[in-house]
């Protein structure tokens, strides 16, 4: 039974990360005034989180586990794009911060239009039972996810290391 299980729940995650990355694709290829790539949006999704001062590159590297080199090589094409401006810090010359542009907060309001009606969607119908065990099921998908992430970063250190 437990096989059945693993292998029902494998079908189910791959099968809905495929969708869901094909709808969420579809949504900017429909939507003609966003020339972004998925992970462009999600950028945009972290910068967003501090409207005010910004994020610097090694905040949003961090956020999105990626290198800061590929934080900055995307940046840069967002800023051709539009979508985000660089500024100095006024307290520290030397650090920089990364803000949306008009553009870019347009392109960020689409993005969570977008996933909030998917989400209001997909809960439709649902008991709050339901839901409350939805969302428990994705928690623990996501602390696993999370702590499978962090063992890989740490052997990776230790690797560099020796």
């Amino acid at each position: 039974m437990t096989d059945n299980f693993c292998e029902r729940l494998n079908d189910v995650i791959t099968d809905s990360y495929s969708l869901f990355n094909r709808v969420e694709q579809n949504m900017l290829t429909k939507s003609k005034r966003i020339n972004l790539s998925i992970s462009e949006l999600h950028m945009l999704e972290v910068i967003n989180k501090c409207p005010i001062r910004g994020k610097m590159i090694g905040e949003i590297a961090s956020e999105l586990m990626i290198t800061p080199s590929s934080v900055t090589i995307a940046v840069n094409r967002l800023e051709k794009k539009g979508y985000v401006v660089r500024k100095k810090s006024l307290e520290d010359g030397r650090q920089v911060y990364v803000n949306l542009t008009d553009k870019g907060r347009h392109a960020d309001r689409i993005h969570k239009r977008f996933h909030k009606n998917m989400a209001r969607s997909i809960s439709d119908g649902m008991t709050l039972e339901e839901k409350n065990i939805l969302l428990s099921c994705i928690d623990r998908m996501n602390i696993f996810l999370t702590s499978r992430l962090k063992k890989e970063e740490t052997y990776r250190e230790l690797k560099k290391s020796a």
